[in-house]
């Protein structure tokens, strides 16, 4: 922390900091996404086993998914409760997010961030039941594993909602890789893209407008779905939310898990709005965090 290299090198925090953050931007240092206080954690390149000795800073749900995760070193992200999932990626620092895929169905699988590549490859091939020999194996199926090195809040959205997708099929070849950068980077470039207006965003923003409830940013424009930054005249304040609204019948836990996921990654609480009802599981998951994430059924 920069209070603390200001001690030991007897400079200002101030410009400690701004220090840390040059060495930081020129890639001489690592930074954590976890916080001590209001200060990140600076590390060297090797150094990341050290982060374990900061786990008391961590809020108690994501402790609990620190302490499940280095115990079972690898966790399939379906079989998890919603609880877990939010707190798992809210460690970013410790759990690793894989995507599986096996043809064309992908699963998402966490790995403690210490574990190697190939480790981590063996204990996923045993949770998709890929035990034969891979020479045994039919030739014309295939599971690639891949790594996501990349620790971005818009690649935890993307395993998310891809993690729905699963198979029980066994495959020939596993591999793992680390995401390349170019490819990150086109994927950003893609969300950046101007989306035309649909019929289902101009009802949204006509409805916002309609609620007094004020649109800050537009940051997602689809068919049936539209996410945004707003604010909303609380009683005694104004409160930003990240808004997610969809086109749905039938709202799970998960498209509520995913809502909250995307929002603590900006520092907001969640307002979840749909022309459809909650389901079962929706409705407790709301009991739970309805502390962060809000739900409102509207209609047009």
């Amino acid at each position: 922390m920069s209070i603390q290299i200001s001690k030991w090198i007897g400079v200002s925090s101030l410009f400690a900091g701004a220090f840390l953050s040059d060495l930081y931007a020129e890639k001489k240092v690592k930074m954590s996404n976890m916080k001590v206080g209001s200060s990140s954690l600076y590390y060297l390149d090797g150094q990341e086993a050290s982060l374990e000795n900061f786990i008391e800073h961590l809020q108690q749900r994501e402790k609990e998914a620190f302490l499940h995760l280095k115990k079972e070193s690898v966790l399939d992200d379906e079989t998890q409760t919603p609880v877990m999932r939010v707190a798992l990626r809210a460690i970013k620092d410790f759990a690793i997010p894989i995507r599986a895929r096996v043809n064309e169905e992908v699963k998402l699988f966490w790995k403690y961030f210490l574990m190697p590549d190939s480790d981590a490859k063996k204990i996923m091939q045993e949770k998709l039941g890929l035990s034969e020999p891979a020479e045994k194996m039919r030739k014309e199926e295939k599971v690639v594993v891949e790594g996501e090195v990349e620790k971005k809040a818009e690649e935890a959205e993307e395993s998310a909602e891809k993690a729905g997708e699963t198979s029980e099929e066994k495959a020939e070849i596993v591999e793992i890789k680390a995401e390349k950068k170019e490819e990150t980077k086109k994927k950003e470039k893609k969300k950046k893209k101007k989306i035309q207006e649909n019929e289902f965003s101009k009802k949204m923003k006509d409805y916002l407008s309609g609620r007094d409830i004020e649109l800050i940013e537009v940051l997602l424009e689809k068919k049936r779905e539209f996410v945004a930054r707003v604010r909303v005249d609380m009683v005694f304040w104004k409160q930003e939310f990240l808004l997610v609204a969809k086109d749905k019948k039938l709202i799970s836990d998960s498209d509520l898990t995913v809502a909250l996921q995307n929002a603590q990654s900006v520092r907001m609480p969640a307002l979840f709005m749909s022309l459809g009802k909650l389901h079962k599981k929706g409705e407790e998951y709301l009991k739970e965090w309805s502390n962060l994430v809000k739900f409102e059924r509207i209609k047009f």
